[in-house]
Order: C-alpha cells, then structure tokens, then sequence
C-alpha cells in the first residue's frame, strides 16, 4: 500500500513539474514573440510593427493596450501596410480604445482599399452608401460594392443585386440583380436567398417560378431569414426543404 501511495506521489509530482515546465516554455515562447516583434518594428519594418500593433490589440501574449496598438498600427500604415490601414480605421469606426472618428476611420478605409484588401472595400462601400464619414455617393457606393462582390464576399453580391435592382448608383438590370443574387445565395446569404425568392415568387423581373420561390424561402429560413416563416405560412409550404427533413434525427 505504502509502495502504491509512494508510486502515486510521484506521478503527481512529475505531472506537477511538467505542467510548470510547459507553462515556462509557453511564457518564454510569449516572450520570444514580442521581442522579435519589437526588435522588426523598431528596426522600421512595417511587418514587424504591424505584428507589434496585433499583439498589444489582442492582449494575447502581452498586456492589452490600445493606444501602444493603434501606435504600432499607425507606424505600419503610413508605410503602405493594407492590413495596418484596415485596423486603424476599424479602431476609429469602432471607437475601440479611442474616440469614434468616421471621417479617419473612412481615411484609413480607403487607403487600405486602394491596396486591395476586400474588407476595407467592403467597409467603405458601405460608408459611401450610407454617407457616414464621408459624403454620400452612390456611384462609389456601387463601384466598391462591386469590386467585393467579384472578389467573392456574398454580402456584396447582395449589395449589387440590391442597387441593380433599384437602379441606384448604376442603371436597372434586373438581370444582373439575379445574377449577383444567385451567387450570394449560393453562399447561403438568407438575405438574398429571400430576395430572389420574392422576385421568383412575383415574377418581378420577367421570370415567375414557385418552386424555385418556395427553395429559396425555405433555405433563407434555414439561415435565419425570419421574415420568410412569414411567406412559408401563406402559402402554406414547409419550413425544411425534403433533403433537409430527410436529414432530421429519427
């Protein structure tokens, strides 16, 4: 019994010792991360002061702090770092760790747009057609919807399929509304699969197709479209499409 006992303390002992072993060895790995950070950013290079700006933003292996955050981020932007330029801006949108600035946040947005990262496209996009942070503009507003859209991002496909639609900031295509609404609802954006959905369900735009409607309206549901329970109920349809009840567990 003593042997046992003993056998057990030590397990204990060895579990205890390798557990502080691993959390020195992640401490120093911590460590090893922001002094190789640090040492890039203060050299000048804009990787290494954007990485420095992330580690302080996160608060992950160093202590959390803004302002030294949006320090880093600013150094990295103004040497042209897209990705600097986009969490500088959201730091201005979001009012995180300093004071709302629209007007900065739309600034920085663009720059780091001009560089091609599709989130800032996105982002001032939706400032334009908003008018927030910079004068409204439609045209602009379309323009950078587009460019997202054809990069892939379903909510900018829905956007564009939205000013199609309206002929807002383009001219009327209804055409290309369902195309834009298509791709985004491929990607399962309930909003655009509800679009579409009405549009089959209207015959707006030259084409009415009730099956393809009821599709639709039961996968925007299924993606948390809760205006289409409404139209599911009155025309009576099932809320899961069959392969979706086929998949239900028994």
């Amino acid at each position: 019994m003593k042997k046992v006992l003993s056998i057990a303390l030590i397990n204990t002992a060895l579990l205890s010792t390798a557990a502080m072993s691993a959390e020195i060895h992640v401490g120093e790995m911590k460590e090893r991360a922001v002094l190789a950070a640090q040492a890039k950013a203060d050299a000048g290079d804009a990787d290494g002061q954007f990485a420095l700006g992330g580690l302080y933003y996160q608060g992950i292996v160093t202590k959390q702090d803004y302002a030294k955050a949006r320090y880093w981020f600013e150094k990295a932007a103004n040497k042209g770092h897209d990705k600097a330029q986009f969490n500088l801006g959201y730091m201005y949108y979001d009012g995180r760790g300093i004071a709302k600035d629209p007007a900065k946040a739309f600034y920085w947005f663009k720059k780091s747009a001009e560089e091609g990262d599709m989130k800032a496209q996105l982002y001032i996009a939706d400032m334009y057609y908003n008018g927030y942070g910079t004068k409204q503009d439609y045209q602009e507003a379309f323009y950078w919807y587009k460019k997202t859209a054809d990069g892939g991002y379903p909510k900018a496909q829905h956007e564009v399929a939205k000013m199609y639609r309206a002929g807002l900031g383009t001219n009327k295509d209804m055409a290309k509304a369902k195309e834009y609404l298509s791709k985004a609802s491929q990607q399962d954006c309930a909003d655009a699969q509800y679009d579409l959905g009405q549009m089959y369900l209207t015959g707006e735009g030259g084409v009415k197709n009730t099956e393809e409607a009821k599709s639709l309206m039961q996968n925007a549901y299924l993606n948390g479209k809760k205006d289409a329970k409404a139209v599911l109920d009155e025309h009576k349809w099932e809320e899961l499409p069959p392969f979706e009840i086929q998949q239900l567990p028994q």
